[in-house]
C-alpha cells in the first residue's frame, strides 16, 4: 500500500479524535526571539505505537501543515515554506523551529494517532519577542554640583521589554522622593544630588522575558570638598632615627583634585606636590608638619592633622666590659658595665641565660643599671650575660659570656669492687671541675704511672688488689681532692655475691698476710736445721 493510498484512513482517524488522551506537550505557551530558535518540547520518550504524527501551525483563519509523519512506512512530508526552517525528532516528535521571524508568533498544534487508534493531541502558543539592542543612557546635565542640581537619567533601548537600574553591581534603590523612578522606570530623577548617590557606575538593564541589554557604565561628576584631608606618615614613629628618611603624603576627597600645600611648625614649605621626602633628617627637622588642601571650584580650605616628629640618634656600638678575666668560685668578686659608643638610652636590662637579672645579696645593680656586680661568685654565675639598651628609635645589646674556674668537687670513683681471676677490670675517675681536673693514681700508697680518668686491667691478677686512690687537681684553682676505691681479684671460681667488698678485700688480705706467715715460718724452720750447734 502506498502512502498516498495509507493517508486517507489516517486522517479520517484523526479527524475523528476518537479515544484521545491528555497533551504530549511539555508546556503550553512559550516565548522565542527573532533571529533565534525555539524548540517545542514533548514529552513523548518512544514513537514504536504510533501511526502518524503532524504538526501544523494554526495562523487564524488558517491552519498550514508544517510536517506529517507516517511511521509505519517510515516516511516524512515537510511543507516547502519550512523545508530549511526545522529540525524534527523522530524519536521524541520535538519539532525546532528558526531563525524565528515576527510571523511565527501563533498556536502550534501537535498530532499523534497510535496503533489502537487512539489520538494524542496538544496546543502551544509561540510569542516572538524582539532582540534587546542599543541600552545606553543619557544625562540632563553633563555635570552637577552636590546639594545644588537635580539630576535626571534616561534610559533608551530598542525591543520589548522591562528596565531594570543598578548602582554599581547592586540594584539600585529609590525613596520616592530624593530619588524616584517614572511609571515605565526609564527614566531616574535625583533631587539634590550627592556625590555617594551615584558611586556607580550607574547600568541600565532593558530585558524581556529571554534576554537582556545592559547599557554602558555611565558615571556623572559632582564637584565636592576638600574633606576628610589625611596625611600619612612614613615611617609612623613619632621619633626618628638621626639619618633616616621621613616621607609625608597628604590625600583629600575633592573634585576637582584639591590643591596642596605644605606646613612646618606654622610657616608655608616650598613643596605643593602630594608627597614630599626628608633624607639623612637631623634634629633642625624636629618639629610639626601638616598640610592643607584647597577647592578652587568650591573655595574651601582644609587642613590636615598635625604629624609631630622628633629625631634622636640611635643606640649603636653597645659592649660589655669585666673587671677580672679570671674568676674562681669563693673568691672573685666581677664588675661587669654596659654601655653604648653612639646614642643615649633610656633603659637598660640585664639577661642571664635569657632570663632577667634580679639583684640579691650578691648581685648588686647600679642606680643607672649599667654596672652588674656579684660578689663571691659561685659556680651557678657562668653563662651568658646580655645586657639590652633601649630608646624611642632603636635598641642595642651585647652579650658577655661570665667563665668560674671551680673544683674540683664531688669526686668518685666508678667500678667493681670484687672480679675474677684474669678477668677484665675498669675503674673511672669522675670530678666536678672546671677546667677539667688532671688525675692521678695510687695503688696500696705507691704512685702509678697513669694520668688518666680511667684505669683498665686486661687482665686482672692477685697483685692488682687493694686500695686504689684517685687524686683530682685543677691547676686555675690549685685545688686538689681525693678518694678511694677498693679492688679485690679473687682466685679461678665464682665470686660470693653474697659479701659485700670490703669483708671480701679483707677475707683476700687476710689470705694473704696468713700465706706470708706460713712462708716465713717454714723458711725460719729451714734455717734452723743447717745451723751448726
Amino acid at each position: 500500500m502506498d502512502f498516498c493510498n495509507f493517508r486517507l484512513p489516517l486522517l479520517i482517524l484523526a479527524a475523528l479524535g476518537c479515544c484521545s488522551e491528555g497533551s504530549p506537550l511539555l508546556n503550553a505557551k512559550t516565548n522565542g526571539v527573532i533571529g533565534k530558535n525555539v524548540t517545542f518540547k514533548t514529552t513523548i520518550t518512544s514513537t514504536q505505537d504510533f501511526l502518524t504524527v503532524t504538526w501544523n501551525f494554526n495562523k487564524d483563519p488558517v491552519i498550514a501543515p508544517i510536517i506529517t509523519s507516517v511511521i509505519l512506512m517510515n516516511t516524512v512530508n515537510i511543507d516547502e515554506k519550512y523545508a530549511s526552517r526545522i529540525v524534527y525528532n523522530n524519536t521524541t516528535c520535538e519539532l525546532q523551529l528558526g531563525p524565528l521571524v515576527k510571523e511565527d508568533e501563533g498556536e502550534y498544534i501537535l498530532n499523534i494517532v497510535t496503533t489502537k487508534g487512539q489520538q494524542l493531541s496538544g496546543q502551544i502558543d509561540l510569542a516572538v519577542l524582539e532582540p534587546v539592542t542599543d541600552v545606553k543612557i543619557s544625562s540632563n546635565l553633563p555635570e552637577a554640583v552636590e546639594f545644588n542640581s537635580t539630576v535626571v537619567l534616561s534610559c533608551s533601548a530598542k525591543g520589548s521589554f522591562t528596565y531594570k537600574w543598578l548602582n554599581g553591581s547592586v540594584p539600585l534603590v529609590v525613596d520616592g522622593t530624593h530619588m524616584k523612578l517614572n511609571a515605565v522606570g526609564d527614566e531616574l530623577t535625583i533631587a539634590e544630588v550627592r556625590r555617594t548617590d551615584l558611586r556607580g557606575p550607574i547600568l541600565c538593564i532593558a530585558e524581556n522575558a529571554l534576554e537582556s541589554g545592559r547599557s554602558a557604565p555611565f558615571n556623572l561628576t559632582v564637584s565636592y570638598g576638600p574633606e576628610k584631608v589625611v596625611m600619612t606618615q612614613t615611617p609612623t614613629d613619632s621619633f626618628l632615627k638621626k639619618g633616616s628618611n621621613l616621607t609625608l603624603a597628604c590625600s583629600a576627597q575633592s573634585d576637582p583634585p584639591a590643591q596642596l600645600q605644605w606646613m612646618f611648625s606654622g610657616e608655608e614649605m616650598p613643596q605643593k606636590t602630594t608627597a614630599i621626602t626628608l633624607t639623612n633628617v637631623e634634629e633642625k627637622h624636629s618639629g610639626n608638619y601638616s598640610c592643607v588642601a584647597y577647592n578652587a571650584k568650591t573655595n574651601r580650605y582644609v587642613s590636615s592633622q598635625v604629624a609631630v616628629v622628633s629625631v634622636l640618634e640611635a643606640l649603636s656600638g653597645t659592649n660589655i666590659s669585666s673587671s677580672s678575666s679570671l674568676l674562681i668560685a669563693g673568691n672573685s668578686t666581677v664588675n661587669i658595665t654596659c654601655s653604648a659608643a653612639a646614642g643615649k638610652a633610656e633603659s637598660m636590662e640585664w639577661l642571664k641565660d635569657s632570663k632577667p637579672v634580679t639583684s640579691s645579696d650578691r648581685i648588686i645593680l647600679s642606680a643607672d643599671k649599667k654596672t652588674l656586680t656579684i660578689v663571691k661568685v659561685v659556680k651557678e654565675d657562668a653563662g651568658n650575660y646580655k645586657c639590652q639598651l633601649k630608646n624611642k628609635v632603636n635598641k642595642d645589646e651585647s652579650t658577655y659570656v661570665m667563665v668560674i674556674n671551680y673544683g674540683p668537687e664531688s669526686v668518685n670513683v666508678k667500678g667493681k669492687n670484687v672480679v675474677k681471676f684474669e678477668e677484665p677490670a675498669e675503674l673511672k675517675c669522675l670530678a666536678d671541675s672546671f677546667p677539667p681536673s688532671i688525675f692521678s693514681w695510687k695503688l696500696n700508697g705507691t704512685a702509678m704511672n697513669d694520668s688518666r680518668a680511667d684505669i683498665i686491667i686486661d687482665k686482672a691478677r692477685v697483685t692488682d688488689s687493694g686500695t686504689y686512690t684517685c687524686e683530682a687537681f685543677n691547676p686555675i684553682t690549685g685545688m686538689t681532692k681525693r678518694t678511694t676505691h677498693t679492688l679485690a681479684v679473687t682466685e679461678v671460681g665464682a665470686v660470693d655475691e653474697g659479701l659485700s667488698g670490703g669483708a671480701i678485700a679483707g677475707i683476700v688480705i687476710g689470705v694473704l698476710v696468713a700465706v706470708i706467715i706460713i712462708a716465713c715460718i717454714i723458711k725460719r724452720k729451714k734455717k734452723s736445721s743447717t745451723d751448726i750447734p
